[in-house]
């Protein structure tokens, strides 16, 4: 078996049954053009690829760049993966693209995609998945972004055993607080990678799906937090290796160059290009974004729920400008800001980026992702969170029986992902005392353990 590192959540494992090129993404910026890549990505031998599996539809993963760059005669020819999501859209959107073979996968059951070459997907909250890979003696286990539980985790472990090799991410992806750590989101991703680490004993960890940054004016602050491949060295984990775009992974050699890539990815990430804020967008334009987004929120959910969202404000700085939202009402109006609503709007961003949100069901959760803006009321959980829900299922589109062939797709996918609901529920965020619990021998089984893996 070799597995090629590409990029970020990118690389292309080879074995002489089949081969699989995970989530592409190897040029452009995503989540409204204000994340990068921090780092030049490898070249992909297209025709050695059989498969291409994508995680979620997140840009940074399901990237249309990229994906259109292969050329027609290939994307007709490879088989695309992707789990058996309640909503098909991800699956039409690649038939627009031109892939005409594709696999849905069935949720959290062993699949012989050829002989000697098993794989298992398995669906993590509305829209992650993980992919475990079992061929030639070896057992890869690629958890990408989801985020789980502790007891998703042991579950999870239960079906796929001890890997050979451990994919994960290492550093946060979305916005953490308001231009501070507010959040604990890095010393939370530590703890999660700790708790990974311990709960799959792994041959080899190798951290990825990071490396990218917040490449914008408006969310280039959260830089600065960024848990960087040094950091992660810092730690001495055992058997964590680094790879760099390009370097690959032998199974009959099994070593790593992990200081040359993580000497590497430091030196890219000295001089980080900035953009500017974006251009500033007419108000009415944003107005009319609002009113159309609410309208899609009375049309999905019945009466009861829409009474139940609480209306609040968005000031954009760059314009000066208070958009006031009414969920109920379906109504969004605008005024000029003054000194005390501009303090008093719950949250701050840029006019793009205000349009951007309200112009696309999946806005919200780009903005989030981004990190282009500011919560005045984060703390208060539970204050917006209905709004948050609604955004969220309106986006996924993951609960619909509107048909019955939604009907039947929705509940099929429920089922299949029913063991990893019930943990979810019963299971716990990773905790300092879940990492205690996890080590019964104490901090020294996360002591430094082999550089090069076994």
């Amino acid at each position: 078996m070799k597995i090629t590192f590409v990029n970020h959540a990118s690389f292309l494992l080879e074995t002489k049954a089949a081969s699989i090129w995970c989530d592409p993404w190897t040029m452009g910026k995503v989540v409204n053009n204000c994340c990068a890549l921090y780092s030049p990505s490898a070249h992909v031998p297209i025709e050695r690829v059989d498969h291409i599996w994508l995680s979620h539809e997140h840009p940074d993963h399901f990237n249309f760049p990229t994906l259109k760059s292969i050329p027609e005669a290939d994307r007709r020819r490879i088989t695309i993966l992707y789990q058996r999501h309640s909503s098909p859209r991800v699956v039409e959107a690649l038939k627009k693209l031109g892939f005409e073979k594709i696999k849905e996968l069935p949720l959290y059951r062993w699949l012989t995609l050829k002989p000697g070459f098993d794989i298992l997907c398995g669906s993590v909250g509305t829209m992650d998945s993980f992919l475990t890979v079992r061929a030639e003696g070896e057992s890869i286990l690629n958890l990408n972004d989801c985020i789980c539980t502790d007891t998703q985790l042991k579950y999870i472990h239960r079906l796929v055993g001890k890997p050979s090799m451990l994919l994960t991410q290492f550093s946060f992806a979305q916005w953490i607080g308001n231009l501070a750590d507010d959040t604990d989101a890095v010393q939370q991703k530590i703890r999660e990678l700790k708790y990974r680490i311990l709960t799959f004993q792994p041959k080899v960890t190798v951290p990825f799906a990071s490396f990218g940054y917040f490449c914008n004016q408006e969310n280039s602050w959260m830089n600065r937090f960024m848990i960087t491949p040094a950091r992660v060295m810092s730690m001495n984990l055992p058997g964590v290796n680094f790879m760099y775009p390009g370097d690959e992974w032998d199974s009959s050699v099994r070593t790593f160059d992990s200081s040359r890539a993580v000497a590497r990815y430091m030196k890219d990430m000295e001089n980080l290009a900035i953009d500017s804020t974006p251009p500033s967008v007419d108000d009415e334009i944003i107005r009319q974004a609002v009113e159309k987004l609410l309208q899609s929120l009375r049309q999905r959910f019945n009466r009861i729920v829409i009474g139940r969202l609480k209306p609040f404000e968005v000031y954009t700085h760059d314009t000066n400008r208070i958009f006031a939202v009414s969920p109920s009402e379906g109504r969004c109006t605008v005024r000029l800001a003054t000194p005390e609503s501009a303090a008093r709007a719950r949250y701050v961003m840029c006019s793009q980026v205000a349009w951007y949100t309200f112009a696309h069901t999946w806005g919200w959760n780009v903005v989030e992702g981004s990190g282009t803006y500011l919560d005045r009321q984060f703390k208060e959980h539970g204050e917006n969170e209905l709004w948050r829900r609604c955004i969220t299922e309106l986006s996924t589109d993951i609960l619909r029986f509107d048909s019955m062939s939604r009907l039947f797709r929705t509940l099929g996918f429920l089922w299949g992902k029913k063991y990893e609901i019930l943990y979810h529920f019963f299971g716990k965020p990773i905790s300092d005392e879940a990492l205690t619990k996890a080590s019964p021998n104490g901090p020294a089984e996360l002591q430094p353990g082999s550089a090069a893996g076994a």
